[in-house]
């Protein structure tokens, strides 16, 4: 790897001479639990990294007013992207989930169907966080981003598409006639309603995804060397 700036500022990845090396448990049960925990780190990390890129494909393709030029194929990667966006984000933090797991409740020997968060029903993966973490992702989950980017990400899996919506401000079609171009997105709160979005807002979902992602590393980071 190019000694190059961590983008994620991953705290469980050391530099060594140019290169990043991942740490490894202070206390493994195992000689597979650092590899275990390693492989959902790198797919927490890729994901993180998928994000970014459909986020700005997402962006690039919001760019370009539906009624011009190949309209088609920009309304379609649109959709595709935003998508992709959002499957990524939640994956991540459902891949952060399998880490903790691997982590704090290695010994349970739960198969990665069987850790999720469910505060009903209070499962032993759960029992077995430190209470900050435990304090920490259970807070995270009440914000009001992270309810949307989770339903944003139901309503592409189960229900239809992310719902778009797009105006342009001016006199004609062509590039030279509009002076504005928005668009945006919607999703259906607890209600029943139609909520909108600018399109920006997907920057910020990333961003505090990154963010949750990076404080639970922090927290993590006590059990490695």
């Amino acid at each position: 790897m190019s000694d190059v700036e961590d983008w994620l500022q991953d705290p469980l990845r050391k530099k060594v001479k140019g290169s990043y090396k991942h740490r490894k448990l202070n206390n493994p049960h195992d000689n597979q639990q650092n590899e275990l925990w390693w492989n959902f780190h790198f797919a927490t990390r890729l994901k993180l990294d998928g994000s970014d890129y459909f986020c700005r494909q997402v962006l690039g393709a919001a760019s370009m007013p539906y009624d011009l030029g190949l309209s088609l194929l920009a309304h379609r990667h649109l959709k595709w992207h935003l998508d992709a966006f959002f499957f990524e984000l939640m994956s991540a933090y459902d891949t952060l989930l399998q880490e903790l797991n691997i982590v704090y409740a290695y010994d349970l020997g739960l198969k990665p169907d069987n850790v999720r968060w469910n505060e009903r029903i209070k499962n032993k993966f759960m029992e077995k966080l430190p209470e900050e973490i435990f304090k920490y992702v259970k807070e995270t989950r009440k914000k009001d981003w992270f309810y949307k980017i989770r339903n944003y990400r139901n309503t592409a899996t189960h229900h239809y598409l992310v719902p778009t919506g797009s105006y342009t401000i001016g006199l004609g079609g062509k590039p030279w006639d509009y002076v504005e171009h928005k668009v945006s997105i919607y999703y259906i709160d607890d209600s029943g309603d139609a909520k909108l979005e600018d399109i920006s807002v997907c920057t910020d979902y990333l961003k505090n995804t990154v963010e949750h992602v990076n404080q639970v590393w922090q927290e993590m980071a006590q059990e490695f060397q």
